[in-house]
């Protein structure tokens, strides 16, 4: 209601203070559309003291004709004629003033948008004939001026005849994905972005050389293109515009940062004393849960033998492996630095090794997600490479603060193994990396400089996020994948690193030894479809001892046999899984010096140890490995 009221007053306003132009009331007995002509004696219609000079208002004023409904115009007719017959000089002067404000000619300024059409239809607005009477039709007002109509665009078709000679066109393997899988786009600098508007801007070239305009026939341009000369400025920006790409050194945590981190520092260091983390140079209790760890393995391995699980096992068939002949001067972080970052994302309040937080706004760059079960922090080498780490199942001593992450992380597990399905953990994943990209960018790094890892579920989304992306990097103790691109990521950058009698890396169609228990084996090699429905991404180092596979090739043979043969199959799977699955054996056979660790004491850490393997880059890794002959085909 106050905004009726409001428009109300504001039109009232608008009627009673708007210029008016000489207006005739026309008499009560006349029609609505009848006007009253102003006389023609002496001084003619501009007169101010002729009586007879036409109808005038009740203030004495002569008024011009005017359309108004009759009921409008009958009321104020009655109330001309009610008007004192005689005026004294002084309001006859003043009427004087007043007719000859309200009869000066209207301008434009005058009138409102609002009133313009009904004033544009009176004949008042109109000067009078020389015989006093109005034209018969008001000449017309001058419209606006023109506003020049452009042509529509026209896309100028190419000639299909000039496609039949053309290469076919080819996609990456980021843009199959992209299609299968709409991801969100990598944020890239404001260089980039210029140079982005420049290519969309600039006329396409190859128009035939006939096509210039003619004097009637106004330029064509294809729709969306500008003239050249506009695009020079632009131009001019984009050539002269660089990108600072030296790394900002990382920053340092705020103070609030520090102390929101200052709890699980404080669990950790109780931890450390307990002997269920550790650090490098952290102390170790003279007796330990070692022995028991020992025991506990040693007995079951004298279960496995009575069971026939050490007996020599089924032929499995060939991996075949692969030799790496390319370049090794690719800086990257080295083979302990991945796996130190991976393991401090099971261990609260701990940092990798000499890495640092990869800090933004005064915090580290990390992301928790309690509903798919993906964790990840972003961190920083000495070198200036940025390490992307993602958490793997159960969170180690995280669970202490977020006991409830185990839940989605176990789903997510369970979900790639007996579904063909991506769990969001994934995609959240790889849109953590995404926001990581997006902000190493502005910092100064390159993409090139940014790489992913993980262990066991960690690994998993790293290699997700490496083939999603592109981005290299190391997993740890992962399984095969559920997307498959053409030859499975083998030319890549990003590796894979499993451990002979851990049965995680085997849950994958690419590695053979828990058929039938996982889809059938199917060899990697160069050709599309290769490593089956669950390969790796990126090629495969094995380390540890090949034996340590007999009791895990003889089990899976049971599985489906019986009620019998499968409980025995699981049983022998989980404890396989601990005695060789947790990061401090890999550790063990990598020769690196955990930092930190989680549950040092459990697995077994024994075998063969691949001196300096920790101090690899990726190219040199991969070099080295397919000098020993472990590196496979994915």
């Amino acid at each position: 209601m106050f905004h009726v009221g409001v428009a109300a007053v504001a039109v009232s306003i608008g009627i009673l203070g708007a210029p008016a132009p000489g207006v005739a009331w026309a008499d009560s007995t006349e029609s609505t559309t009848s006007v009253a002509t102003p006389g023609a004696s002496g001084s003619g219609a501009g007169s101010a003291d002729n009586g007879s000079a036409g109808p005038t208002d009740r203030a004495g004023r002569v008024v011009g004709p005017l359309d108004f409904p009759k009921r409008f115009t009958t009321r104020r007719a009655e109330k001309v004629d009610e008007r004192p017959a005689d005026l004294s000089a002084s309001v006859k002067g003043a009427l004087d003033r007043a007719k000859d404000r309200w009869m000066r000619p209207v301008r434009d300024t005058d009138i409102s948008d609002s009133k313009a059409d009904r004033i544009g239809q009176t004949a008042a607005l109109s000067p009078q004939t020389a015989d006093g009477q109005m034209p018969e039709q008001a000449p017309p007002i001058d419209p606006a001026p023109e506003v020049p109509v452009i042509p529509e665009p026209v896309v100028v078709e190419p000639d299909p005849a000039a496609k039949q000679g053309s290469a076919p066109e080819t996609l990456t393997v980021r843009d199959k994905l992209a299609l299968k899988h709409p991801l969100a786009p990598f944020v890239r600098t404001a260089r980039q972005e210029l140079s982005a508007v420049v290519a969309t801007l600039t006329p396409p070239s190859g128009l035939p050389a006939d096509a210039a305009p003619n004097a009637q026939t106004p330029p064509v341009r294809p729709s969306g293109t500008v003239p050249t000369e506009a695009l020079a400025p632009l131009a001019a920006l984009v050539s002269t515009t660089t990108v600072d790409t030296t790394p900002t050194p990382p920053q340092p945590l705020s103070p609030v940062a520090k102390l929101l981190e200052l709890p699980g520092r404080i669990v950790n260091a109780v931890l450390e004393a307990l002997d269920f983390t550790s650090s490098a140079n952290s102390p170790t209790l003279p007796i330990g849960l070692g022995p028991i760890n020992d025991l506990i393995f040693g007995a079951f391995r004298e279960i496995e033998r009575l069971l026939g699980l050490w007996e020599t096992p089924p032929p499995q068939p060939a991996v075949p492996t692969m030799v790496y002949d390319g370049p090794t001067d690719r800086l990257t972080p080295t083979v302990a630095q991945f796996l130190n970052a991976s393991t401090a994302a099971y261990v609260l309040g701990s940092t990798p090794g000499d890495l640092k937080p990869f800090v933004v706004n005064g915090r580290q760059m990390s992301r928790t997600n309690i509903l798919t079960g993906m964790v990840g922090k972003a961190w920083v080498t000495p070198e200036g490479q940025v390490i992307i780490a993602y958490q793997g199942t159960t969170g180690g001593t995280h669970l202490l603060f977020n006991p409830l992450i185990a839940i989605p992380q176990l789903i997510a597990d369970l979900q790639v193994v007996f579904t063909g399905t991506t769990p969001w953990a994934f995609y959240d994943a790889h849109d953590f990396a995404e926001e990581v990209l997006a902000e190493a960018a502005l910092q100064g790094y390159s993409e090139d400089d940014v790489f992913v890892t993980g262990h066991s579920l960690g690994g998993w989304e790293a290699q997700y996020v490496a083939q999603q992306t592109g981005l290299a990097g190391i997993g740890f103790e992962a399984p095969g994948i559920n997307t498959t691109v053409d030859g499975n990521g083998a030319d890549s950058m990003f590796v894979n690193i499993g451990t002979y009698g851990s049965s995680a890396p085997y849950m994958a169609t690419d590695l053979p030894g828990l058929q039938p228990f996982m889809p059938p084996f199917v060899p990697g090699g160069p050709n599309p479809g290769d490593g089956g429905s669950k390969p790796h991404y990126g090629p495969i180092v094995m380390v540890g001892d090949p034996a340590a596979m007999t009791p895990l090739y003889n089990a899976s043979a049971l599985w489906g046999k019986s009620l019998t043969g499968s409980v025995i199959f699981m049983v022998d799977y989980l404890m396989n899984f601990f005695q060789y699955h947790l990061p401090g054996i890999q550790a063990y056979h990598l020769d690196v010096t955990p930092d930190p660790g989680v549950v040092p004491f459990l697995g077994t850490a024994r075998g063969p140890v691949h001196a300096g393997y920790g101090k690899l880059t990726i190219p040199e890794l991969l070099a080295t490995a397919s000098d020993d002959g472990i590196l496979f085909a994915p």
